[in-house]
């Protein structure tokens, strides 16, 4: 008895009240957890819903705009040399089969139509260097941004006449001024009977202030022309590398 009284059960019925209570909170911040990764996953399929769907037709648009635009801009420029609405838009339509065919933008190529037209560039050789750019960048790994860079500069050159040394600098940015490229330009220019010296290096022969100016745009936009019928550029330019460029080909 005298023992008995000395019995009591208080503390083990407070660890277990405290255990329980802390299993509820687990509890209610285990479904809470999984809650929030069950609207996660559903915002998710939304996202993945609305950009297989919804994006690309407002992209769509959004490109049939900017194909609207630079017609006119390719017009003006090509209409001295005779060229009527149905050239420019078979140009771009060729343009927008080669873009679904590989991993370039139709806007970006579209654009730069405008700039190499402005150039003084007739349209069929437009749409050859622009395609001869992408399949370049392709081999040389580029992403789709550096080309876009590399054809505005490019453009640049060919309306000013020749490559300058900062021209290049610009490909050499874009990560496509490598042996490759400068072999075709030597060689072109070299078929074309121009003297190329290249005693010090390639850049060096860019030299203005030396008097070098053997790479004029005729020799950049016949090389480019061969780089648009290269097979193993194009398949460059048409493999997927990355989930990146997976995804904006799905799209």
């Amino acid at each position: 008895d005298k023992v008995g009284r000395g019995f009591s059960l208080a503390s083990i019925s407070e660890g277990v009240s405290t255990i329980a209570s802390r299993f509820s909170l687990l509890g209610i911040t285990g479904v809470t957890v999984l809650q929030n990764i069950a609207n996660s996953a559903i915002e998710s399929g939304k996202q993945l819903v609305k950009a297989l769907t919804v994006d690309p037709i407002i992209k769509g648009l959004n490109m049939y705009e900017t194909k609207m635009n630079f017609i006119q801009t390719i017009l003006t420029n090509t209409a001295s040399k005779g060229k009527k609405l149905n050239d420019v838009t078979k140009a771009l339509d060729d343009l927008n089969q080669y873009a679904n065919l590989t991993i370039y933008d139709f806007a970006d190529m579209t654009k730069n139509g405008g700039t190499f037209t402005a150039a003084g560039l007739g349209l069929k050789d437009a749409v050859k260097d622009i395609k001869g750019i992408a399949n370049l960048g392709a081999g040389s790994g580029s992403t789709p941004e550096q080309v876009s860079s590399a054809m505005y500069q490019l453009s640049q050159a060919l309306a000013s006449g020749k490559v300058q040394l900062q021209d290049w600098n610009s490909v050499v940015n874009a990560g496509m001024g490598g042996e490759m490229f400068q072999n075709a330009l030597v060689k072109t220019a070299k078929s074309m009977g121009k003297v190329v010296d290249m005693s010090n290096g390639f850049r060096a022969s860019l030299d203005a202030k030396k008097g070098n100016s053997w790479l004029t745009s005729d020799v950049l936009s016949k090389t480019l022309a061969k780089f648009a019928n290269d097979p193993a550029l194009l398949k460059s330019a048409t493999q997927v590398r990355t989930f990146t460029q997976l995804w904006n080909v799905m799209k």
